[in-house]
């Protein structure tokens, strides 16, 4: 019997939130880490361009302190009838505080501050808080914000796909196993005047496929006091838990 393919708002949906962790975690590696290594035979343009291009990169993360960018996400899965369309904006301040704040369709929100980690589903009127102290380490790592260089090199094949005007066109293939079964390809899009993403596609080995496209970049802007507040309504369910490191972010 074929499957039916239907539409499905984010709030409540265990599908989208399930995949919104891989997102988050993509986006911090692949935005504010250092540059992952490049293979060892990339097609043209030569090395040096492909070397300048990531010496860019590590540059501009290198000076990060501060961050706030939005981003469109727009999740292409195979159960849905039409592609969804997330909108929203990421806020970080290094080394260990960021907040993804989702507005459209729905509210939603992951705060990562003081230890814990904040989901909250205004529209489902309850807060998980799951408390990462026991991993710290770990969890920044995944975060990276910590040093993933190393990480990348050894998990990602790098070839230049191309280019349009400023736009450079990555393509990473992953090299472990364990990331194979999760991950076919990555597509990213970096401006080559800035070191900055305009966009990256995650396709997972299922099919489905996840887009992110960025604007308007403020790299170590001033932060307000509020910056990283997340106000939780009277009446509002909270739930402490402990972090599941296999599932992590999963409300």
């Amino acid at each position: 019997m074929a499957r039916e393919r239907r539409s499905a708002p984010l709030a409540g949906w265990p599908g989208v939130r399930s995949l919104l962790p891989l997102v988050v975690v993509l986006f911090l590696l692949l935005a504010l880490a250092p540059a992952p290594t490049r293979a060892k035979e990339p097609p043209k343009p030569d090395n040096t361009r492909l070397q300048a291009l990531f010496q860019k990169m590590n540059d501009l993360q290198k000076g990060i302190r501060t961050l706030r960018v939005k981003f469109v996400q727009t999740n292409n899965f195979q159960m849905l009838a039409k592609p969804q369309v997330l909108k929203g904006e990421l806020t970080l301040k290094k080394p260990d505080t960021a907040l993804y704040r989702y507005t459209s369709p729905s509210p939603l929100y992951f705060l990562i501050k003081d230890g814990d980690l904040l989901i909250y589903e205004p529209g489902q009127k309850r807060v998980v808080i799951q408390n990462i102290r026991g991993h710290q380490s770990k969890i920044i790592h995944y975060l990276g914000v910590g040093q993933p260089l190393e990480e990348l090199k050894e998990s990602f094949t790098v070839i230049w796909s191309g280019e349009e005007g400023h736009i450079v066109h990555l393509t990473l293939l992953p090299r472990k196993f364990r990331l194979k079964r999760k991950i076919a390809v990555l597509h990213f899009d970096v401006d080559d005047r800035t070191g900055l993403l305009e966009g990256f596609d995650v396709v997972e080995a299922e099919g489905d496929r996840i887009r992110f496209d960025f604007s308007d970049w403020e790299v170590n802007p001033a932060l307000p006091p509020d910056a990283f507040n997340v106000t939780i309504p009277p009446g509002v369910k909270v739930q402490r838990q402990l972090m599941d490191l296999q599932n992590p972010f999963k409300p």
